[in-house]
């Protein structure tokens, strides 16, 4: 057994429910991952992003990973550029994003990747997810719940769109 993991999935272009769906088989599969939980789906309005971007749908997994954070990136960038991903920008339209929002208790920062992820409780499509998932989660560099982060941000708009939970 690996370290528990949570992962931000979006898609604000073309099918985004199949991307996501597609994109969450995709991780299932890869070696050193396996699905634990899965959220519901839900739907936001783009932030950081220019006036004309479409709508995201988003979702967050839980898996037990026996992988590296820097491998576990690897494997989700690759996955991105698999799916049509052409630059990593977080003002860009994406087919498939996907973030590393929590690994382990781990605290980790180089050039390429900081875990936790720096503005996860900013992020009510991030919030909201992780507490459906695990009302219990707690950011491990603040100690604040993520209950108590999305008290903090409201729900700025986010919406559930379809339940998928599995445990």
């Amino acid at each position: 057994m690996g370290e528990v993991v949570y992962l931000s999935l979006g898609s604000n272009l073309g099918n985004r429910e199949s991307y996501l769906t597609r994109a969450t088989e995709r991780l299932s599969q890869m070696v050193g991952l396996k699905l634990l939980a899965e959220s519901s789906l839900y739907h936001s309005r783009p932030l950081d992003c220019p006036e004309d971007c479409p709508d995201f749908l988003n979702k967050i997994l839980k898996l037990d990973c026996s992988l590296k954070p820097v491998q576990l990136l690897d494997n989700t960038e690759r996955l991105e550029i698999e799916f049509g991903r052409t630059e990593k920008n977080a003002r860009a339209n994406r087919v498939i994003d996907i973030d590393i929002v929590l690994f382990g208790d781990r605290i980790f920062k180089n050039e390429r990747l900081e875990i936790p992820h720096p503005r996860m409780a900013e992020r009510a499509f991030v919030l909201i997810p992780m507490y459906e998932i695990d009302p219990e989660i707690v950011d491990p560099r603040t100690k604040k719940k993520f209950s108590d982060m999305f008290a903090a941000v409201g729900d700025q708009g986010v919406k559930i769109v379809k339940e998928t939970n599995v445990e």
